[in-house]
């Protein structure tokens, strides 16, 4: 067994690995995220220095031993957020074109929607005269400001 940190791009330590040499990319990322909450639809890459831990490999092919660090990079996918008069907003995958999600709930058309600063958050106004904040991962509506 080895212990293996995790550490994320700003040099904290997100996890600590008691892991097997075969280890591949699918038990490592489920050994990460028992101890680390990444937003679902994050995107997930595991280094070992300048190697990148590939699907069909495994720690001891990437030269990971005792005393050795995993870096754990994550990145938001590139989204768009649109405002409609169908009374929604909707996600989407910019690349992809595909929709994500629908955030439904406004009484009237959506005027405006943007992310947070982080994107794990939208927030909608309507001329129903409300705004809301959403979960952007799950679509689930948290508040409702009203005029």
């Amino acid at each position: 067994m080895l212990r293996v940190p995790v550490f994320s791009l700003a040099g904290e330590e997100v996890a600590s690995l008691t892991a097997k040499s075969w280890w591949g990319l699918s038990e490592v990322l489920a050994a990460i995220r028992e101890q680390h909450v990444m937003e679902s639809g994050v995107q997930v890459r595991v280094f070992h220095g300048p190697s990148k831990l590939l699907a069909g490999s495994s720690l001891a092919e990437l030269g990971v031993a005792a005393g050795s660090h995993l870096t754990l990079v994550t990145h938001q996918p590139c989204r768009l957020v649109t405002a409609s008069a169908d009374r929604t907003a909707r996600i989407w995958d910019s690349i992809s074109g595909e929709c994500l999600k629908i955030l439904e709930g406004h009484e009237g058309a959506v005027h405006s929607a943007v992310f947070s600063q982080g994107g794990f958050h939208v927030a909608t106004a309507s001329s129903d005269r409300t705004a809301k904040l959403w979960h952007a991962a799950s679509g689930e509506c948290l508040h409702t400001l009203e005029s």
